[in-house]
Order: C-alpha cells, then sequence, then structure tokens
C-alpha cells in the first residue's frame, strides 16, 4: 500500500505546473533566542558561500507559531540541482557546538516555484500550508497570477505570491503546498487586508481562487529579511 501511495504522490508531483526558476532551501530552528542567533549567523556568512547560495536570509515566525523561538533559515539557489548539492554540503544536525547549543533543529527541505516569482524581495509574509488538488492546481495558480497582479493595479505595488513544492520535507510538508502573501513590512501588509475588508475589487479574484483551497493546514504571519547576497 505504502509502494502505491508514493507511486501515485511520484505522478501528482510530475503533473503539477513548475515554474522552473530557481529553488529554495531551507532549515527550521527553534531559537532560545532568536534575536542573538540570527545576530550571530548573520556575522559568519562564510557556510552561504560554501554551499553555493546565491543569497539567504531567514523568516521569524511572529504569529501562529508551531514552538517557541520558530525561525526558517533559507537559502536561494539558481536550479534545484544547486539547491540539493548545497543541501548535501551542509548537515544542520551536525553544526559547531557553539550553534547547536543556541537552538533546536527540526528539520530541513529543498523548495521548487509553482509559480513565477517577480523577485527576492523578502519583508512581512503571510505564510499557509494549503492542500489543492492536482485537478485544481493549474487553475489555482493562474487565479494566484491574476490575483497578484490585480492587488498590484490597485496600489498595493510590494504585493507578491508565491507558492512552493517541497522535496524531502518528511512528513512535515507532506501532501502540502507553501503559499506566501509578502508586502514590503507590516503596514503595506495591513493596508491589503484592510483594502479587501472594504470591499475592494480584487477581492472577487481572491475568493474565486481561495475557493480552490480543499483544506488550510497551517496558517502564519512571518517577519523576513535577506542578509547576504553572493559575490
Amino acid at each position: 500500500m505504502n509502494k502505491i501511495k508514493l507511486f501515485i504522490a511520484f505522478i501528482m508531483f510530475f503533473n503539477l505546473p513548475i515554474a522552473a526558476e530557481g529553488a529554495f532551501t531551507t532549515v527550521m530552528v527553534a531559537a532560545k533566542d532568536t534575536a542573538k542567533y540570527i545576530e550571530s549567523v548573520k556575522s559568519n556568512t562564510a557556510l552561504y558561500e560554501a554551499i553555493g547560495a546565491d543569497a539567504a536570509g531567514y523568516c521569524e515566525t511572529i504569529s501562529g507559531r508551531d514552538y517557541t523561538g520558530q525561525l526558517m533559515m533559507w537559502s536561494a539557489f539558481s536550479d534545484v540541482t544547486s539547491a540539493i548539492k548545497g543541501a548535501s554540503k551542509y548537515d544542520p544536525s551536525k553544526a559547531p557546538k557553539e550553534m547547536s547549543e543556541m537552538r533546536e533543529f527540526k528539520y530541513g527541505a529543498t523548495w521548487i516555484p509553482l509559480k513565477p516569482f517577480a523577485r527576492l524581495d523578502p519583508g512581512y509574509e503571510r505564510a499557509m500550508r494549503i492542500k489543492v488538488s492536482s485537478a485544481n492546481m493549474p487553475l489555482f495558480i493562474q487565479g494566484l497570477v491574476k490575483l497578484e497582479k490585480e492587488i498590484q493595479n490597485a496600489g498595493h505595488d510590494t504585493f507578491m505570491n508565491g507558492l512552493y513544492s517541497a522535496l524531502g520535507g518528511g512528513t512535515y510538508e507532506a501532501d502540502t503546498v507553501y503559499l506566501k502573501s509578502i508586502t514590503s513590512n507590516v503596514d503595506t501588509h495591513g493596508a491589503v487586508i484592510d483594502d479587501y475588508m472594504a470591499g475592494a475589487q480584487w477581492g472577487v479574484t481572491f475568493r474565486e481562487v481561495t475557493s480552490l483551497i480543499d483544506e488550510v493546514v497551517n496558517d502564519q504571519f512571518e517577519v523576513c529579511q535577506q542578509f547576504y547576497t553572493a559575490k
């Protein structure tokens, strides 16, 4: 039975429309002191150079935490091959003692974009793990592209949608996709929500798109920042 399920998942994955624009790896940790841990990683970016990352940063969960000190350390790569190779060069479970004492390693994953991603511009982000059927996925992605444009045209020019599928994410990311709604900061993000609540025209598209979601597994707000760019 497990082999049958695995084969079905394999077929469903390769039926997904892939954006083929780079890839990301993430390391999920629980930091004892998030600010101290982030500053420590920022001050030693040699790791990101060693794994061949094009860029790197973090996302700190500030609402809807799964655990105290929840952080996602991310690295961006030009393609999936580079991301997988980069992940193979560093085992976060075997970090130096000084680093391991500052955080508990949870798990890692590699991510591929299912929707074109205009730019790497982290900020204040709503992060949702959702389930969408493979039959509805193409329509869902088309809707996200349309919704993004409509929200931007309504004056929210920093708004972006990202949609990702995990590779090697274990049971944590199985059967879900990762939806990110991004603006530059908390004020611009709040303005988008207030606009919707006030009856924005793009709300029609929003409701059409979200009606394709079968289940919301997780819903969080994150503050994200990039702190490394390859030379």
